[in-house]
């Protein structure tokens, strides 16, 4: 009888072992990716478009301003070196939209590309051989996507911190030069 237990628990052992998803390791790899990305995301939440595009158009409106009304050789040198750092707003903006959406397309794409490859997994799909491909394109992927958005976000407190130091001082100038 004692005998017939131990059978019994072995063959237990081995029918959940055999039942075990032979691909755990590749499944936690993929949550910690995912758990990546939600951080990409809530960092990429945290742009405000809106800031952006009100920074380039108040700097549009002061350079135009400023050639208006000013001449190169009567520009006092601090007012000049102001307006060359202002000239920053208008660098680091160029084509900041465009990254912005593609930023986000991009999140959303890897976020799908994770959660079927999550599900195949987990469904114990026979993709011995290529998952380790799939797991290393999603890395890369990962890390494209972190250095982008490192970019973004350096971009986008630069210019609403130089828009919100320097648009006032330049509007200041205008009121007091123009008057």
């Amino acid at each position: 009888m004692k005998t017939f237990y131990i059978t019994l628990l072995v063959g237990l052992v081995f029918l959940v072992n055999s039942c075990a998803n032979p691909y755990e390791k590749e499944i936690k790899d993929v949550e910690e990716m995912q758990e990546i990305l939600t951080g990409i995301q809530s960092s990429y939440e945290t742009i405000e478009l809106e800031k952006v595009i009100y920074a380039k158009e108040t700097y549009s409106k002061n350079m135009e301003q400023i050639q208006k009304y000013y001449q190169p050789d009567t520009v006092d040198v601090n007012v000049a070196n102001l307006l060359d750092f202002y000239k920053g707003v208008k660098k680091s903006a160029k084509g900041f939209e465009d990254d912005y959406q593609k930023i986000g397309e991009k999140i959303e794409f890897i976020d799908h590309q994770l959660t079927t490859l999550k599900n195949d997994l987990d469904n114990g799909i026979d993709m011995k051989d290529s998952v380790s491909i799939f797991l290393s394109n999603e890395h890369k992927n990962i890390e494209t996507l972190q250095k982008n958005i490192g970019t973004i976000l350096y971009n986008y407190d630069f210019i609403v911190n130089v828009h919100d130091s320097i648009s006032n001082k330049v509007q200041a100038i205008l009121i007091k030069n123009v008057e």
